[in-house]
């Protein structure tokens, strides 16, 4: 099945990186790739409107060049299972990241986490990035910045005991495709007696049950921030993604509030799967 896959960029260095991974994520498999750049300018009075449309024209001017220098790469020419398209657009960024991914149906959206006008993280992750998480239609990868794809033989699955986890597993293993990794499911859990309970043993073998990989194994671990958790697992297993599951009045929302945004940034060391 030929995938759809909107790679928002700003032409950033990490925009770039983004591109890249998507590129060898999808290998030799058919894909259709839609990159686009939202040009948002803020009208603040209207007596400024005549300046700022003009000031729109040179930047839609300008991504439009920075846009066809992109198809010109190379890179771009040596993929003959790849249809790439390309769309310059007005608006504010997350907004536009959300109406396109729901006009072309997209399947996955893949973007970086840092733009070019924002200096750290923190400021990123608070703005679009958490925007487009919040609001895509669809499941949505985080790459990292200086980020070089790896073949994704080891996922972390993030699970809350939810569930409709096996089926967002299976969402993502699905779009993982031709990639069969092993699976390691993480639940955390506040103290020892919540990790001998029977709910928990019960749901573990549930999830590995309904798994679709070849191989998934849970872990209960303790602790109190899930984030430092999750990047040590990725860590010692070597895993090449870190997938989580968003939903209403979840640790996700936790995490991207102010108190966890710095813990958040230590995750990004490989890419984050968010599955809507």
């Amino acid at each position: 099945v030929m995938k759809k896959i909107l790679i928002p960029t700003d032409f950033s260095d990490n925009a770039g990186d983004a591109l890249a991974y998507a590129l060898d994520y999808i290998g030799n498999s058919d894909a259709r790739l839609h990159i686009i750049n939202a040009v948002s300018v803020n009208i603040s009075n209207p007596e400024a409107a005549v300046a700022t449309s003009e000031m729109t024209r040179v930047y839609v001017d300008n991504a439009t060049e920075n846009m066809k220098a992109l198809e010109a790469m190379s890179i771009m020419q040596n993929k003959p299972n790849i249809e790439v398209t390309t769309n310059v657009m007005v608006g504010t960024t997350a907004a536009t990241i959300k109406e396109e991914a729901d006009a072309i149906n997209a399947d996955l959206i893949i973007m970086g986490t840092r733009g070019t006008s924002h200096d750290t993280m923190d400021k990123f992750l608070g703005t679009v990035s958490s925007s487009v998480l919040n609001e895509a239609p669809c499941p949505v990868i985080l790459v990292p910045r200086g980020y070089q794809y790896k073949t994704i033989d080891n996922i972390i699955f993030s699970t809350n005991l939810n569930h409709g986890d096996p089926y967002e597993l299976w969402k993502a293993l699905e779009l993982l495709k031709p990639h069969a990794p092993t699976v390691r499911c993480v639940h955390v859990v506040r103290d020892d007696k919540d990790k001998a309970s029977a709910e928990v043993e019960q749901f573990a073998k549930y999830m590995v049950e309904k798994s679709s990989s070849s191989e998934t194994i849970f872990n209960i671990e303790k602790g109190r921030h899930i984030e430092e958790i999750l990047e040590k697992y990725a860590e010692d297993y070597e895993a090449e993604m870190i997938v989580m599951h968003r939903e209403k009045k979840s640790l996700w929302s936790k995490i991207l509030g102010s108190s966890h945004t710095k813990r958040m940034s230590s995750i990004m060391r490989v890419p984050l799967m968010v599955i809507n």
